[in-house]
């Protein structure tokens, strides 16, 4: 059943394309079929959230006495059933770049004690295209193991840079997910905003890494990575570009542009042609590998998300928030409850999607003292903060798995106080910007 992916990938980019009311809704049953099989064969753990979502969603739907809405909600999924994939594709082109290769040599030869800021500021411009690679591709250059808590802190330097890279990137599911609920937000504006709070953050953590001249170390890592850096500028422009010119959301936009900027990328290796045709078939068997196996992580963000649409349109959950008093909150309160809330809910293995939805349906469009654009910062730097903690997180399972170390290890240490702090960083931040674009 996970070669469905295959068929479904061609589908749902047809759907985007031609909107034809037989083809989405065909591809959402074999979506349906799809998630569901998956699911019976994933963990327990997996079985249980997906369950606990769907049936929270249930609830909400038959509360509110339309029961239809879970239908409609879920047909709004099958997007995923494309981006999902197409994610994976541009990992799979990026691993193999030389450009991004050259760049674990440089870092290779630095000074051990800049170390964890160069992977910090390297994780995070290569996450924002790697993802969670970015870890695989950069633990090669962890400190030795016999060195454990050099070890420890690149790892977590990793981690923390790659978090980050969640703020802005709009190859990452949590902004393609977050700008979904408010499409009137231009996606420019959310990178833009996002770019700032990750800049604070990398300044936040190289302060408290202790680096030596941060500035002048972090220059240094970005100067390293000038051959890569125009490659994310060009592939975040052309899916703003997209969106910007078209009717099509992000998470849309950046299915149809994904395809086409890989195909960039091989072509501008410098490599012969017929070399350039077999790597690009190989590249291509290494996702349809990859992406057999992501059913269970697809169908947790798919039932999320259909979760955020459902409670966003319900009637009973507005009456809910309106007794519970929370509109009521200051526009900062609301800045820092979203993510530490967030950050607790990840330590409770809750997936930042759930909490980031759960947010966004509570005061999305509810709160007029706040700025659309700047509740979307405040849930994008919760979801980065508890990517950086979350016990259940993709992110730490990578790094645990690559860099010899344990969940403890990983959790309990410097990101355990950055993650809070950056949070509360960023509220401050956002609560500027608000009280600046109120003001205007």
């Amino acid at each position: 059943m996970g070669r469905l992916i295959l068929v479904l990938w061609p589908l749902a980019l047809m759907d985007i394309l031609f909107h034809v009311p037989a083809i989405a809704i065909a591809a959402s049953a074999v979506f349906f079929l799809y998630l569901a099989a998956s699911l019976a064969g994933s963990s327990l753990m997996n079985q249980l959230l997906a369950g606990a979502i769907a049936l929270a969603a249930l609830l909400v739907a038959l509360e509110d006495g339309a029961p239809l809405s879970l239908a409609s909600a879920f047909t709004h999924t099958l997007v995923f059933a494309a981006f999902v994939p197409s994610a994976q594709l541009l990992r799979t082109v990026a691993e193999s770049d030389p450009r991004v290769l050259s760049f674990r040599d440089r870092l290779q030869a630095t000074d051990p004690r800049a170390r964890p800021a160069w992977l910090l500021v390297g994780a995070n411009v290569l996450g924002s295209v790697l993802a969670i690679g970015s870890v695989a591709i950069l633990s090669p250059v962890f400190a030795d193991p016999v060195d454990a808590t050099a070890r420890r802190e690149d790892a977590v330097s990793a981690v923390a840079g790659t978090a980050l890279a969640l703020t802005w990137s709009p190859f990452f599911v949590a902004l393609a997910v977050v700008a979904s609920f408010l499409p009137d937000v231009p996606l420019w504006q959310v990178i833009l905003v996002g770019i700032a709070l990750s800049a604070a953050g990398i300044l936040l953590a190289l302060l408290m890494l202790r680096t030596p001249a941060p500035l002048r170390t972090a220059l240094a890592a970005l100067v390293a990575l000038r051959d890569f850096v125009p490659l994310v500028l060009v592939a975040g422009a052309a899916v703003v570009l997209l969106r910007s010119v078209s009717p099509l959301s992000s998470l849309e936009a950046a299915c149809l542009a994904i395809p086409v900027l890989c195909l960039m990328l091989v072509l501008s290796r410098a490599e012969a042609a017929g070399r350039r045709r077999a790597a690009g078939r190989a590249l291509f068997a290494a996702t349809a590998a990859r992406i057999t196996n992501i059913g269970a992580d697809v169908a947790i963000v798919a039932l999320a998300f259909t979760l955020g649409l459902v409670l966003r349109e319900s009637p009973a959950v507005a009456e809910l928030i309106a007794a519970s008093g929370l509109n009521a909150l200051s526009p900062l309160a609301i800045l820092f409850l979203v993510p530490l809330s967030m950050i607790a809910a990840s330590m409770l293995c809750v997936h930042p999607i759930v909490s980031a939805s759960i947010m966004l349906a509570v005061f999305a469009g509810r709160h007029p003292g706040l700025a659309d654009v700047v509740l979307v910062g405040a849930v994008l730097v919760g979801w980065s903060a508890s990517a950086m903690v979350a016990f259940s997180g993709l992110l730490l399972m990578v790094t645990m798995s690559f860099g010899g170390l344990t969940r403890g290890q990983l959790i309990l240490g410097r990101n355990m106080i950055f993650a809070p702090a950056f949070a509360s960083l960023g509220a401050l931040l956002l609560n500027a910007l608000n009280m600046t674009i109120a003001t205007y």
